[in-house]
């Protein structure tokens, strides 16, 4: 029987398929069988603790201990030796020493007539690289910050310290808010004096903010010449000035003075609240001069 050459051709091709795809199965059986025998020695994916492992099951111990010790020198954290406070201190010294150095040498150059360009160009260059290495070491401290502040957010209290507007604009709110709570608990014990005289041009323009700033608050404001009787007694005191403020506490057992001559009312607001946490620690130091007499059986 004779065939035709396209048909021995299309039966040749087949036969040489088979023998690849014979092939192809072949050396795939032994990909499969034969690392799966040399890796089970070592331990493979699915034995012990190479399970965690993942995709790197098939590390072997030698490759592991080299990624070990790579880590380790990228670390260097525990190898890194620290400067002493007396080396770190001379170090900042001298760099500080050489910054002011290239500058005054480059400010005397620009001074100087007899100066070629070139000269205090090298001045100003050899003062610019001195100040962009002080730049860098800015910007490296400002980033180490951030990281700092990034992996222990504990050291960031945006609270305390707010970094935006919005933030900013309430905590100014809440800080207002407890400076006029203070204010309000110290007019409850003290009520203001105001020595005036009727020459003196800064108690004209003050007794109106003196006086607003006592209804705002709610404060007992009375005014009074300094050559009154009143005025007499705190000449006693050194109040010499007008226009002069104190705070008198309703008990008569303290006084502080608040303004001496014109202030505005934010600046009032200030030294009631230092006034206020002044008088709470002689308070607090009373206490505990009454209660350590008591327990020596003595009384004041």
């Amino acid at each position: 029987m004779l065939y035709s050459c396209n048909a021995i051709r299309k039966i040749a091709a087949s036969i040489k398929e088979g023998i690849v795809t014979i092939a192809i199965i072949i050396a795939f059986t032994l990909a499969v069988t034969l690392p799966q025998e040399s890796y089970a020695s070592n331990g493979s994916f699915y034995q012990g603790n190479n399970k965690y492992k993942g995709f790197y099951w098939f590390e072997t111990p030698e490759m592991q201990k080299h990624k070990n010790t790579n880590s380790n020198s990228d670390d260097g954290k525990e190898s890194f030796k620290y400067p002493t406070p007396e080396e770190a201190g001379r170090a900042i010294a001298e760099r500080k020493k050489q910054l002011d150095d290239a500058r005054n040498i480059m400010s005397e150059l620009s001074f100087r007539n007899d100066v070629p360009p070139e000269v205090l160009r090298d001045a100003i260059i050899k003062y610019k690289k001195l100040e962009i290495k002080m730049y860098d070491s800015a910007i490296n401290l400002v980033y180490a910050s951030e990281m700092a502040n990034f992996t222990n957010p504990e050291l960031s209290n945006l609270n305390e310290i707010p970094t935006n507007v919005f933030a900013n604009k309430i905590k100014r709110k809440e800080e207002q808010k407890e400076r006029v709570n203070t204010i309000k608990q110290f007019a409850n014990e003290f009520d203001l004096l105001l020595f005036t005289s009727s020459t003196c041009p800064y108690s004209k323009a003050f007794l109106p903010v003196a006086t607003n700033f006592a209804g705002t608050h709610g404060f007992t404001l009375d005014t009074a010449p300094l050559d009154s009787s009143e005025g007499k007694i705190a000449q006693s005191l050194g109040i010499k000035a007008t226009p002069t403020l104190v705070a008198i506490s309703k008990d008569s057992k303290e006084l502080f003075e608040i303004s001496r001559g014109m202030s505005s009312i934010s600046e009032l607001e200030r030294v009631i609240v230092l006034s206020s946490k002044y008088s709470k620690e002689l308070k607090a130091k009373s206490q505990n001069i009454s209660s350590k007499n008591k327990i020596r059986g003595k009384t004041l």
